[in-house]
């Protein structure tokens, strides 16, 4: 599969369905994150194969009740609705309840669900003041509420991130993580290029390979359980350390540090293609369920070249 999203932005590349069909020749089909309807019919319904799950960057203060904490972040009241859409954290349950909904009408697969906190100053400065297992503890909470109901057809996959949460690289947190999940089709979506990004002396892909084989090797029991893949990467390791101390400050509105932290963010993970020849063998370790092209474009021609590129890379595996 490639990604692809809902938001004109990307819908508006394509002429109409039929330019989008000519580019999924040679894939079974997408991976979704639905921000809006497909108005336009661009989309087959039939095509997708996985929904990716509404993401908060940051969003544990708010659903823990910790006003002082998030009024810091975001200023105001007014600023925490634009952002979340209310300032009671029942929203968030919401959301992700209307993402599941939207799964079940276009009949995915499996649902990908982000689990990673950071507020804006963190995501710099990589000093957290919240750990792993109480991200992943609230995390499991939430979605032990949003999936109590359903009936087990949609798989639920974790991906990892680099912030405070599912970052695998220490298995006791992923197996407290899967353990505390109270619902039986579930597993990991690994994300290449997150997982890369906890390593920032990382120079070239081969090494980012050999990186994430080490990971693996610590999560040896648990590797069965990544049923998905996000083939992506950035060695960004360099700019990540340079940034650390540029955090925008609180003085700053927050409409100018929430821009200057997606700048940050699209700079560190950059989504390109994961091209060297190291790379097969890692595959055929994991052999996942879902392989998705996970990549950021420009435009159609950038998209086009990108999953060229990547297909090319992957030609041995698909001849087998």
């Amino acid at each position: 599969m490639f990604n692809l999203t809902t938001d004109p932005c990307d819908l508006d590349r394509f002429s109409g369905r039929a330019e989008l069909l000519a580019m999924m020749q040679g894939f079974d089909g997408v991976e979704l994150l639905s921000f809006e309807p497909d108005r336009d019919g661009v989309i087959p319904v039939e095509r997708i194969i996985g929904l990716h799950m509404c993401y908060y960057p940051y969003w544990l203060d708010f659903y823990c009740g910790d006003r002082q904490a998030w009024l810091r972040e975001f200023g105001s009241t007014e600023n925490c609705i634009s952002y979340y859409g209310s300032d009671s954290p029942a929203v968030i349950l919401d959301r992700f309840r209307q993402d599941l909904a939207y799964a079940h009408q276009y009949g995915a697969e499996y649902v990908v669900f982000h689990v990673s906190d950071a507020s804006i100053e963190e995501a710099f400065t990589r000093n957290y003041r919240h750990s792993d297992a109480e991200v992943i503890d609230a995390a499991c909470e939430i979605l032990n509420s949003v999936f109590a109901d359903e009936d087990g057809s949609i798989a639920l996959l974790m991906e990892n991130l680099w912030l405070p949460g599912l970052t695998l690289t220490d298995p006791d947190m992923t197996r407290r993580l899967l353990d505390g999940i109270d619902y039986p089709n579930k597993g990991i979506m690994l994300d290449t290029g997150h997982l890369l990004h906890t390593n920032t002396s990382l120079r070239t892909q081969s090494d980012a390979v050999a990186y994430i084989h080490r990971m693996l090797d610590r999560h040896a029991e648990l590797v069965g359980e990544i049923r998905g893949v996000h083939l992506n990467q950035s060695l960004t390791g360099i700019y990540a350390e340079s940034m650390r101390s540029s955090a925008p400050g609180y003085d700053l509105p927050y409409a100018e540090r929430s821009l200057q932290s997606l700048r940050h963010a699209q700079n560190v993970d950059k989504h390109e293609p994961f091209v060297c020849p190291e790379l097969l063998d890692l595959l055929r370790r994991i052999a996942p369920d879902y392989l998705t092209y996970e990549f950021i474009s420009t435009d159609l021609e950038d998209l086009r070249n990108k999953l060229a590129a990547q297909r090319a890379a992957l030609s041995a595996l698909y001849a087998e």
